[in-house]
């Protein structure tokens, strides 16, 4: 039996320098300025007339302006204008303005300025304008509205936006306005959600009284309400003589499940559940529907099958249940993302919770571009205030949707690609995401006619499940960043039929009492807590408590060796199915004499560049074999959906290498002349993923593969944190990150690589203090 060792924690360089920015060279205007100005000035001019007979005031009497911009242009300069506030900025070119009078005049007194001389105070603003107009009808409309229209009953709802303010006295009086409108027109409010950057109200309406609120001001968006569907199989095993668990530690971490509730009184639940709870009114914790008592039996065993062929599950951790979704999925007048954050905050607070799975995904909702869901950014922002980690599934395509897929000629795995993205609040960026893979290929039907070749898996094994989603996700960042096994799906050749049985994944059964205790489910809901299991199993067998570190290990950990791709997919596609691929749990928990994870736990200020040298020693450079080398950077980031780049601090890494250390933080450093190292090139030795694609989430990882070394140069990893000037009121001055490195020599002789590292870790420590 190989040596196992504890992971190493390392340090950082004592240097820190000034973060080089990369040179802006404004684009110059040439265009006409007077006709230009002239044509901004009478834009203006017809939006007072059309407001004045189309719009409805809001809260105050300030002119909601939508303005095109230039492409990519910080619109940030506008609020040096007094009276003029930036609402939203919708895309790289659309920014939302609220304008005073005064205001106004005073930027048409500039655009004439600008129109007779060109010189003007902050002229760039007037250079970079396009158009003006008025946030309409249509703009208002949410994607599902669009998409679909209203309901054909005769009352529905729908979730109403607001323009979101930060000042808590103007949000109020927005509200208030609101409510007052509304009730003129016999409309009823529900319920709401009031946040810094979210406003939100859920109002019941009919065909007669809805028109009005596509005119009001303060309206961002009007949509019809998320439907969180949960999709699944079962069938049922009677499995009798199994060995009783026994209850974890006291001590043992507490993991919640938010879901549709638990079964408390399964015999392989009941002694490791620490609590259940409700956040649906007037509905009870136990689970109705079965899904959420399936989700935990695999969170808190992982392999259930694996489990049962040894008759031994022995469970790590508590499990605490949170029910925040009804048996049919059905609305319910209070907002799923106000239950959510009410569990998550009480179980945080209450049991120490730091793990929660979401086996969720709304239907009516896959991820193709624009600003994330609302529930996606509450949890993106509660993962940065309380340290917590969220997993989330991709959601599932319906099995009908594959089937006509199919029929129309649209062959796996080519047909995910026809807008089968990830369904909200997936698109979390500080959450892992995890989507399926396929286990089994044969179906009952298929074991019972063995002659019958009508019965074809639509996946093969070890592939992307068939009803899976892939990325990207927000600002095109990698999502899913995970998968596990979550089932099958076959196709009937002769009934154009799907079929499942026989292709899931082993769980628990809600309906115990009739006997029959393991369930078979098919489903991203089932893969998730796959993953959920091994960020408990982190928390119990490494002692592990940094919820980033966590994080990191996964991801660092995760390959695609074991997946099974068509020759058509690029690399790229591989990525948008499966991101990082599939956890290898070998080294996930324990360190061994070839694979060494190191890791650093560390702050950074903005604008700051840390400096991290590898701890290799010379026989690891030496000699023709194989050695790679992993590494992940984890952190997590206050977002705002009102803004395009929507995450507020950025980090990166680069490993680069060279002669020293002076040498390297020479290269990044502010004071170095721009002349001199205007490109810093990244190591890119058989590199898998690009720096450019990784780093467009919080969580980045990369694997560079290495046969031989030309030299032996020093290598060192470079983070570097740089914010958009907008999130200065959101961030902390010191950001929390995780920088993890995973070092491979499998092939190598004998010579004790964990301990020369560990080793030279030590000398380097001795030689700092």
């Amino acid at each position: 039996m190989p040596e196992i060792y504890e992971h190493i924690q390392f340090q950082r360089e004592t240097v820190i320098n000034e973060r080089r920015g990369k040179p802006f060279n404004p684009k110059k205007f040439t265009g006409d300025k007077s006709a230009h100005a002239q044509k901004l000035k009478d834009e203006l001019e017809l939006i007072k007339i059309i407001r004045k007979s189309e719009e409805i005031s809001g809260f105050d009497d300030r002119l909601l302006l939508k303005l095109k911009t230039m492409e990519s242009f910080d619109p940030t300069g506008f609020e040096s204008i007094e009276g003029i506030t930036i609402v939203s900025q919708e895309s790289n070119e659309i920014v939302l303005l609220f304008a005073s009078e005064n205001a106004l005049e005073e930027f048409e007194k500039r655009l004439s300025t600008f129109a007779s001389t060109g010189k003007v105070t902050r002229k760039e603003l007037i250079e970079a304008s396009r158009e003006f107009k008025l946030w309409t009808e249509e703009d208002r409309k949410g994607e599902v509205l669009k998409r679909e229209g209203l309901p054909d009953t005769e009352d529905f709802l729908l979730d109403i936006e607001l323009w979101p303010t930060e000042n808590n006295y103007h949000r109020e009086q927005m509200i208030f306005a609101f409510k007052n409108f509304v009730s003129k027109n016999n409309i009823q409010i529900l319920d709401q959600i009031s946040k810094k950057f979210l406003t939100i109200l859920r109002a019941k309406c009919n065909h007669f009284n809805y028109k009005e609120l596509f005119k009001y001001r303060d309206v961002r968006t009007i949509d019809v309400p998320p439907n969180f569907t949960l999709k699944y199989s079962l069938l049922n095993f009677d499995i009798e003589n199994i060995a009783q668990p026994v209850a974890p530690d006291d001590k043992a971490p507490r993991i919640a499940i938010l879901d549709s509730g638990i079964s408390s009184g399964h015999p392989l639940l009941s002694p490791s559940i620490g609590d259940t709870k409700s956040y649906i009114k007037g509905l009870a914790s136990e689970d109705e529907s079965g899904h959420g008592t399936s989700v935990a039996g695999i969170a808190l065993y992982g392999d259930v099958a694996a489990n049962l062929e040894n008759n031994s599950f022995i469970p790590d951790f508590w499990i605490i249940s949170g029910r925040v979704l009804d048996r049919e999925s059905a609305y319910h007048p209070e907002f799923i993302e106000n239950q959510i954050e009410f569990a998550v905050r009480e179980l945080h607070n209450e049991y120490n919770c730091k793990i929660f799975n979401l086996s969720i995904g709304d239907s009516k909702r896959p991820y193709k571009g624009g600003k994330p869901s609302s529930l996606s950014m509450i949890l993106d922002n509660l993962a940065h205030e309380l340290g917590v980690l969220f997993i989330i599934s991709t959601g599932n395509i319906d099995s009908s949707i594959i089937k006509d897929e199919i029929l129309n000629g649209y062959d796996y795995p080519e047909y995910f690609f026809n807008g089968h993205n990830i369904l909200e609040p997936s698109n979390s960026i500080n959450s892992l995401t995890v989507g399926s893979i396929a286990r089994y290929d044969q179906t009952r039907s298929s074991i019972k006619y063995p002659n019958d070749p009508s019965y074809q898996p639509i996946a093969p094994r070890n592939s992307l499940s068939p009803f899976s989603r892939i990325g990207f996700g927000i600002a095109e960042s990698i999502k899913p960043e995970l998968v596990a096994y979550g089932g099958n799906l076959a196709f009937d050749y002769r009934t154009s039929l799907i079929h499942k049985h026989g292709l899931g994944e082993l769980s628990l059964n809600s309906s115990f009492l009739d006997g029959k205790i393991f369930s078979e489910n098919c489903g991203t809901s089932f893969s998730t807590p796959y993953i959920t299991n091994l960020a408990g199993k982190l928390l119990v067998q490494s002692q592990i408590e940094n919820i980033l570190l966590i994080r990191a290990l996964l991801v660092g950990m995760a390959e695609h060796d074991n997946i099974v791709f068509s020759d058509s997919i690029e690399d790229e596609k591989k990525i948008k199915m499966v991101g990082y691929g599939k956890v290898n749990e070998d080294f996930l928990y324990k360190s061994g004499n070839d694979v060494i994870v190191l890791y650093a736990i560390e702050s950074i200020e903005n604008n700051k560049n840390h400096f991290f040298e590898l701890p290799l020693p010379d026989e690891f450079f030496s000699g023709q074999r194989k050695r790679e080398i992993t590494i992940t950077l984890s952190y997590f980031s206050p977002v705002k959906n009102t803004r395009v780049k929507y995450r507020a601090v950025r980090m990166f890494f680069k490993l680069v290498r060279g002669n020293n250390l002076e040498e390297i933080s020479t290269m990044f450093d502010k004071s170095t002349p721009k002349d001199e190292y205007k490109n810093i090139p990244e190591v890119n030795n058989n590199r898998n993923i690009s720096s450019k694609l990784r780093g467009k989430g919080t969580i980045q990882s990369s694997t560079w593969s290495f046969m031989s070394f030309k030299d032996f140069s020093k290598y060192y990893v470079v983070v570097t944190r740089n914010d958009f000037p907008w999130a200065k009121d959101i961030t902390n001055e010191y950001e929390n990150y995780v920088l993890s490195i995973i070092i491979k020599d499998k092939e190598a002789l004998n010579y004790d690589l964990y301990n020369r590292i560990s080793n030279l870790i030590q000398e380097r420590i001795q030689n700092i203090t």
